[in-house]
């Protein structure tokens, strides 16, 4: 579409912008005020449905993105981000309906037809539960299948396995039969019509005629489970990679941040605790949140208090930054110089600042040379020092078992 602007247009109401990777050209529900066409990278076009981002595809240099908003006069249906530098150029309201006024008028009545369109499928955009449709479609068939088959009736009813998948994964007919298309010529299953005809009365004779034939419903077969399934996997893997109708979470929790870095939630606490996690990466429900603020009251966020020392806080080297400084001075003085720089070469940077804290400048200096030299501390050394620091500091507290 880009290749066919006028260029002394483009050069008098277009800009050329840059957005750097995962820079947002526009946000759903914003004003389509502009469109953009890409010269350069890649736009990704995507919905975010009740918290999941379900990808509507991709556009590259020479095509155009936020257009049908424009040319409706209505808000963003849709979000577009840059999936790596992009250079786009803005054109505005104007200048996209002086390109459609320079169309022969079939264009533009097309033009019309196809906005309209775009708007009735884009509201019947779902969240849908996985991001694999097809491997989707296929484990619920043949779920269905299986409770559905009995005896010798091989066969199910492709209406009702439509209403079930519809159900269960809320999708459209339309992707429900390009996946059974895609089947077929696999030939993993069959589809056959089942034809009826409405039938009329002939007025002279009072004899019942039939009428015009139509497709009543049609059956399907799957001649072998196991295979299917099998088969079907393969194929799925496919799709994994394909842009188009993707679906991901925008946001997921604390639990789903620990599987992602492979840790423990304790231990994403912890972190957060020591500022170790950038603050850009929290957020919160709002009426949760002010749900929860009025149940404990606003008395309870004036200050934060460090939960007691336990026993089975002590773990690791790390926690010794939740532990009193005069514990930590008593347990530094009966471990030596030599082990606390162990202990300083092995943890984190919180606990790091917290044991220099508790150490006289000049056993600092000491403690931080030695650390510097002997560069990548020996794992053994390290556990045995990590037990002898904890054990004391337990004996310390009275937690020692």
């Amino acid at each position: 579409m880009g290749q066919d602007i006028d260029r002394d247009d483009d050069e008098r109401d277009s800009t050329l912008k840059t957005f750097h990777k995962g820079a947002l050209l526009f946000r759903e529900g914003q004003a389509s005020d502009v469109a953009y066409i890409i010269k350069k990278g890649r736009v990704a076009i995507y919905r975010v449905v009740n918290n999941k981002r379900v990808g509507l595809g991709e556009r590259g240099p020479g095509e155009m993105v936020g257009e049908m908003g424009v040319i409706g006069a209505e808000a963003r249906a849709s979000c577009a981000e840059a999936l790596e530098y992009t250079e786009a150029m803005v054109c505005d309201q104007r200048l996209v309906r002086t390109m459609l006024l320079k169309s022969p008028r079939p264009v533009q009545l097309l033009t019309g037809y196809l906005a309209e369109r775009v708007k009735a499928l884009s509201g019947q955009i779902t969240d849908r539960p996985s991001g694999n449709v097809f491997w989707s479609v296929c484990r619920v068939t043949a779920l269905f299948w299986q409770a559905t088959v009995r005896g010798e009736t091989q066969e199910v009813s492709y209406a009702e396995l439509s209403r079930t998948l519809k159900d269960v994964l809320l999708i459209s007919q339309i992707e429900i039969d390009a996946v059974f298309e895609r089947l077929k010529k696999l030939r993993l299953v069959t589809l056959t019509e089942i034809k009826g005809a409405f039938t009329r009365t002939d007025p002279l004779l009072g004899h019942k005629k039939p009428g015009t034939a139509f497709v009543r419903d049609r059956v399907l077969r799957l001649p072998d489970v196991d295979h299917f399934l099998a088969v079907a996997k393969t194929v799925a893997a496919e799709y994994r990679n394909n842009p188009d109708f993707a679906v991901d979470l925008e946001f997921f929790d604390l639990a789903d941040f620990a599987r992602t870095a492979e840790a423990s939630p304790d231990i994403l606490y912890k972190k957060i605790g020591y500022r170790e996690i950038p603050e850009e990466l929290f957020f919160f429900h709002k009426a949760r949140t002010q749900a929860f603020v009025e149940r404990m009251g606003r008395e309870f966020f004036k200050q934060a208090r460090r939960p007691r020392l336990t026993a089975a806080d002590l773990e690791r080297l790390d926690d010794i930054a939740a532990v009193d400084n005069a514990t930590l001075q008593e347990a530094f003085s009966a471990l030596g110089f030599r082990k606390v720089a162990v202990a300083l070469a092995a943890c984190g940077e919180a606990a790091r600042e917290k044991i220099l804290r508790n150490l006289s400048k000049k056993i600092a200096a000491v403690v931080r040379e030695e650390a510097a030299s002997m560069g990548e501390p020996d794992e053994d050394e390290v556990t045995d020092v990590e037990k002898e620091l904890l054990d004391r500091i337990k004996a310390i507290k009275g937690l020692a078992s």
